[in-house]
């Protein structure tokens, strides 16, 4: 990470991030969709990812899944991590940003986004902080606050989970809470 892309004012909004949106296909997934010859649809997610959410979720990160799409895997895969609010099939994802802000009564301040294509630009518009992964579309990496240096489907996320994490409450700490929640409860892995 290039020291000059992490000055204060960048920490200081990490920092403020109460809760972390993501796109689903293209952030965290690689954007592949695979369909059996019956017609099963198929997505792959990384536990590196998945071990992130988790460490969000545990450390007062709230995590939201937002997508275009419907896939009872996406609401698996959210389950498994302790992610409690996912938005499937939606098409404008900037009116659905300013109904959760009211639902949850969020300051958008304090909302971050990370996305990849251009059906994320109008939720961009709308949240403090925006992150697009490394193979974002060009439009995206423009609009962001930060681009990541992980692809999407291939620790992006984790990665903007782990600056927020820092910025917030120092990784050291995390590390060292989740060792130690590990070592408590060695028969059950922790989220991934």
């Amino acid at each position: 990470m290039e020291s000059s892309r992490m000055n204060s004012s960048f920490q200081r909004k990490l920092a403020g991030v109460e809760v972390l949106i993501c796109d689903v296909d293209g952030t965290l997934t690689d954007g592949s969709v695979t369909y059996s010859s019956d017609g099963a649809e198929y997505k792959t997610f990384n536990v590196h990812d998945g071990l992130g959410i988790a460490l969000a979720v545990r450390n007062g990160l709230e995590i939201v899944f937002m997508t275009g799409r419907i896939s009872e895997m996406v609401s698996r895969r959210a389950a498994e991590l302790g992610v409690t609010t996912v938005l499937q099939g939606i098409s404008n994802k900037r009116d659905a940003i300013d109904a959760l802000a009211i639902v949850k009564n969020l300051n958008l301040d304090a909302v971050a986004y990370i996305g990849d294509d251009l059906n994320d630009l109008p939720a961009m518009e709308r949240v403090g902080l925006v992150f697009a992964v490394h193979d974002a579309c060009e439009h995206v990496c423009r609009h962001a606050t930060f681009v990541l240096n992980k692809c999407g489907g291939h620790g992006a996320v984790r990665e903007a989970i782990e600056l927020i994490l820092d910025a917030k409450i120092g990784m050291g700490t995390v590390v060292d809470n989740y060792v130690a929640s590990a070592q408590q409860t060695s028969t059950k892995p922790v989220g991934q």
